[in-house]
Order: C-alpha cells, then sequence, then structure tokens
C-alpha cells in the first residue's frame, strides 16, 4: 500500500492532526455498560463494541504517518471514529459553526473532486454538533464518512466517523443518536 498523499481523502484530516492537540480516554459507567469517551473538553456515549485502538492498529487504517492518537474502532476494524480539538484561532469570533462546516467541506473538495456530499444537519443534546457526510475513496474501497464539530468549553472540536461504504445505512442512525450523547467534559464528572 502506498503511503496518503494530497490527493488521499484522509490527507485534510492528517494535516489537521499534525496542527492541533489530542487526548482523552474511553471508560465504563456505573453500570459498566456504557463506554464513554472523555477528554479534550467533552464526553460522548460510544456505540456498542468500539474500543481504542493501539498506535500500530491506527497505523494499519490509516497509512500516512500523521494518524491520529486517539481512535476508536469496532471489532471488525471497519469502522471507527477519530477526534481532535482545533486551535483557538480556528473558532468562528461569531460562533457561525454553519460557516465552519461549510469551509470544511470546500476543503475536502479541492483534496478530491472525486468526493460525493451528501446530507448536513445539526443534532441538538447537550451541545450542538454539527455534521455532514460524504463518500470519499482509498485504494480498492469506498468509505463512508460523516465529519462532525461541536465547541465545548474552550475547544473546537473536529471528528468523523467512517466505515466501509456498503455498510452506512447500518452505522449512520448510530452515530447521529451518539452525537446526542455530547456534553461538557465537567457534565461527565459531576456525575
Amino acid at each position: 500500500m502506498q503511503k496518503a498523499s494530497s490527493q488521499d481523502m484522509d490527507w485534510m484530516l492528517q494535516a489537521m492532526l499534525r496542527m492541533y492537540g489530542r487526548g482523552g480516554k474511553a471508560s465504563e459507567d456505573e453500570t459498566g455498560e456504557r463506554r464513554m469517551f472523555h477528554g479534550q473538553g467533552f464526553c460522548m456515549e460510544l456505540i456498542e463494541g468500539f474500543g481504542e485502538a493501539e498506535e500500530d492498529m491506527a497505523g494499519l487504517v490509516f497509512l500516512s504517518g500523521y494518524r491520529p492518537k486517539k481512535l476508536f474502532i469496532c471489532p471488525g476494524k471497519h469502522a471507527g471514529f477519530t477526534f481532535q480539538a482545533l486551535e483557538t484561532g480556528a473558532i468562528p469570533e461569531n460562533g457561525n459553526m454553519e460557516n465552519l462546516r461549510e469551509e470544511l467541506r470546500r476543503i475536502l473538495m479541492r483534496s478530491d473532486r472525486k468526493t460525493v456530499f451528501y446530507e448536513e444537519g445539526q443534532v441538538s443534546g447537550s451541545i450542538p454538533v454539527f455534521w455532514f457526510d460524504y463518500k470519499s475513496f482509498a485504494v480498492d474501497e469506498r468509505v463512508y464518512n460523516l465529519m462532525f464539530l461541536f465547541q465545548a468549553g474552550e475547544s473546537l472540536i473536529l471528528g468523523t466517523f467512517y466505515c466501509i461504504f456498503q455498510d452506512y445505512d447500518r452505522w449512520k442512525p448510530e452515530v447521529l443518536r451518539v452525537l446526542k450523547t455530547v456534553r461538557e467534559e465537567s457534565e461527565y464528572e459531576d456525575q
């Protein structure tokens, strides 16, 4: 397999990972049934079965040398979440997340004109989460991606969910459901 280049779909994500901080951990709640990711100023429920990937596994998923430090994948390793906190300067002064979401779409389109965009929306929970989904192409596979962003305290968080394209209809409703669980990390710690 080849290393990712500026023509690959994960190039934009990887470029952002080089520039911005990371951190966080997954844990079980008091019942031991639900897994939560918390760190970077926010927490959210994880889909059942998803766990944090070790660095060597991240290397198998992201061929580029610049890969997420925090990657949560399903047991079959064909679907996962990534998160990163963007620098303070990336937060829109007027708080207009729709404009930032549109700029992310433009960046993706410039990096690969084959990208196919579908829907966009906002999930309202404790914190509003703005998202859009699209199809990208990697090596020999079509990939479904749902990119989302939200502000948690002073942090602007950019996340992605990805899976093999043929499974998108199974995963999309579940991903939108867990995005409703996003809240400030301090709310998680107070429980």
